[in-house]
C-alpha cells in the first residue's frame, strides 16, 4: 500500500465524515443544552475533529505515520486510538476522584449542619 492508494474507499470515507460530523454536532448540542460540561467536552471535540480531518484527508495519516516513524498508517492510527482511549480513561478517572472527594466533603458538611440544627432545636425546647 502506497500513499497514492486510498486507505478507505470514497464511500466509506463519506460515511465516516458524515458520522463524525453528526457526533461533533451532537457534542456541541449537549454543551449548549448544559448536559455536558465544556471542560468534559473538549476531549470529545478535539478527538472527533482530529478523526474527521484524518477521514476527510487520508494523506495526512500517511504524513503522520512518516513523522512518527511508522511504516503502516493503520498502525499509527491504532497507536493514536490507544492513546486517545488512555487519555479519556485517565480524564474520567480524575473527574470521578474529584467528584468522590466533593461528595465526601458535602456529606461531612451535611452531617455537621444536621447536628447543629438538632442542637439548636434541643435548646429551643428545653425549659
Amino acid at each position: 500500500m502506497t500513499a497514492a492508494e486510498p486507505l478507505l474507499p470514497a464511500e466509506v470515507r463519506l460515511v465516516g465524515v458524515v458520522s463524525l460530523s453528526t457526533l461533533l454536532e451532537w457534542v456541541v448540542h449537549l454543551v449548549r443544552a448544559q448536559r455536558l460540561g465544556l471542560r468534559d467536552s473538549l476531549l470529545w471535540i478535539a478527538s472527533t475533529t482530529a478523526a474527521l480531518l484524518l477521514m476527510a484527508f487520508p494523506a495526512s495519516l500517511w504524513a503522520l505515520a512518516k513523522v512518527l516513524g511508522v511504516k503502516v498508517p493503520a498502525d499509527a492510527l491504532f497507536a493514536l486510538t490507544f492513546l486517545y482511549v488512555l487519555v479519556n480513561v485517565l480524564s474520567s478517572t480524575i473527574a470521578t476522584s474529584r467528584n468522590a472527594e466533593r461528595t465526601r466533603r458535602l456529606a461531612q458538611e451535611c452531617a455537621m449542619l444536621r447536628a447543629e440544627v438538632e442542637a439548636l432545636q434541643g435548646e429551643r425546647w428545653d425549659p
